[in-house]
């Protein structure tokens, strides 16, 4: 692919400045439209060291609304990013619906200097492809418009540069010994961009070769580019076909089996055992962590189930031992303004637990393919494509190290409204029973169907669901300690 490019290509000064100007006024007038109709976009800047990529970032912006746009320059992660999954750092930086987005570098950098330099194990390159290309199709997916860019230069070229900016006094701290490696083993670098290029230039998200040896037509190249794809991402909202209204599916179809059903409601323990086992299970548990710090193992355990299912007397169970400082429990609600502006998984990213900590989520990223798809507020599309988008999630975390643990708290009809009761007549417990709570019971049936299909088509071999067998709540707790710590002891033994 790169040896295609005529690095020749070169506009004379009078052109470009006639194109440039129109050029520039014409992406501001984009820049407002994005604005108005809420359209997010993301601009990648990859290339060679001294490409020029500095130069164009700061002639895009000098037309542009400053409080519009945001500018990412990429630099090695820091102690703390290194704790996260590698994505990690990139979500907290994706811009709002109607804002912009220039990363000065990217989520590349993993698949090219990273790997130039060993810092990333060639096996595992392949996944991290995987895992970037699904990145930006959800991106995509969820209406953002993405231009990547790789600016190519010569051999000779990206020598002179930087030797021009070394010998500068007000340049030389721009040149990273990082950067001469790049000139020194050219050859490779250009093979494994070669392969990142072949790897990662999607239908979603395309890249755009650009000749770089001569600035101005780059800079002309992609101001051209940028603006087309940008045009077309809004030509696409006014074209967008409407989702068709399906009427809730109020049974599962006969092919499909019904998981909730399998599980034993009766299975129970008496007090005593309840207290023996308890102990027993938050007594493994503790000893546990200990070495998931020194081992640095992320554990990540998530709590769905029907209201008034137990899952904070579980949690409360749970955490009961735990050194306080290792573990923080996330309880999911609405999402807010900020975080309706972003896809809908960017809100759990944030708070992914760090190496060697657990974190707890009472409510997750499953709201998308339940709650959201029972009453409405995600599209029908928008919450069958959410199956795919998680379990590409959950593998990325499990590629990542971390445990992954997911409960479904199981209670019959019943035992709910005997619970919903109880709590009605308890002046300490009436906060926990809402209006909402009873119009959720009257949906039953559409949540049973939606539990059913999301446990089956997000179980998988590094992320299975448990479901937990909560009318006895005895038995409902310690069996959720008894997991957690069996998968725990799983992942230790496997290291």
């Amino acid at each position: 692919m790169l040896d295609t490019l005529d690095l020749d290509l070169s506009l004379d000064k009078t052109t470009y400045r006639s194109q440039i100007e129109t050029l520039m006024e014409n992406l501001r007038s984009l820049q407002q439209a994005c604005w108005e109709k809420k359209l997010p976009v993301i601009v990648v800047l990859e290339g060679w060291a001294a490409a020029g990529k500095g130069a164009l970032v700061k002639k895009m912006v000098g037309y542009m609304d400053p409080r519009g746009f945001a500018v990412h320059p990429i630099w090695p992660p820091s102690p703390e990013e290194q704790k996260y999954p590698f994505l990690w750092r990139f979500w907290q930086k994706l811009p709002a619906r109607g804002s912009i987005g220039f990363f000065y570098h990217s989520w590349y950098i993993h698949v090219l200097e990273d790997r130039l330099f060993e810092r990333v194990k060639e096996g595992e390159v392949p996944m991290v492809m995987q895992h970037i290309n699904a990145f930006e199709r959800q991106l995509v997916d969820d209406g953002v418009a993405i231009a990547k860019f790789w600016i190519h230069l010569s051999q000779k070229e990206l020598k002179q540069r930087l030797k021009k900016y070394a010998s500068d006094s007000l340049q030389s701290w721009r040149v990273r010994p990082e950067d001469w490696q790049q000139e020194k083993n050219y050859d490779k670098y250009v093979a494994l961009a070669e392969e990142m290029l072949v790897h990662t230039s999607t239908g979603p998200s395309p890249w755009t070769l650009v000749e770089g040896d001569c600035q101005r037509w780059a800079k002309v190249k992609v101001l051209t580019q940028l603006s087309a794809t940008i045009t077309e991402a809004l030509d696409r909202l006014h074209y967008r076909t409407p989702t068709p209204i399906i009427p809730p599916q109020e049974q599962l179809n006969p092919s499909e089996p019904n998981l909730l059903a399998q599980v034993d409601l009766n299975q129970s323990l008496s007090r005593t055992e309840y207290k023996k086992e308890l102990l027993r299970e938050q007594v493994r548990l503790r000893k546990l962590q200990q070495s998931i710090y020194e081992q640095q193992i992320p554990i990540l355990i998530l709590f769905e189930g029907w209201d008034a299912a137990g899952k904070g007397g579980a949690i409360k169970r749970l955490t009961d031992v735990l050194d306080p400082r290792s573990y923080k429990v996330n309880a999911f609600a609405a999402p807010t303004d900020e975080e309706k502006a972003r896809q809908y998984l960017w809100r759990f990213w944030r708070r992914l637990p760090t190496a060697g900590t657990i974190g707890i989520f009472d409510r997750s990223w499953y709201g998308r393919v339940l709650v959201e798809r029972v009453e409405g507020f995600a599209t029908e599309t928008e919450w069958r494509r959410a199956y795919q988008e998680i379990n590409e999630f959950e593998a990325q975390l499990s590629s990542d190290g971390y445990v992954l643990v997911k409960f479904w708290l199981h209670i019959s009809q019943e035992q709910q409204l005997e619970r919903f009761q109880e709590r009605e007549n308890d002046s300490f417990k009436q906060y926990k029973l809402t209006s909402e709570d009873w119009r959720n019971r009257e949906k039953w049936p559409l949540y049973e169907v939606a539990v059913n299909q999301a446990i089956q088509r997000t179980s998988t071999p590094t992320a299975p669901w448990t479901l937990i067998a909560a009318n006895d709540k005895y038995y409902a707790r310690v069996k959720v300690i008894q997991t957690v710590t069996d998968a725990i002891r799983r992942k230790l033994k496997n290291r």
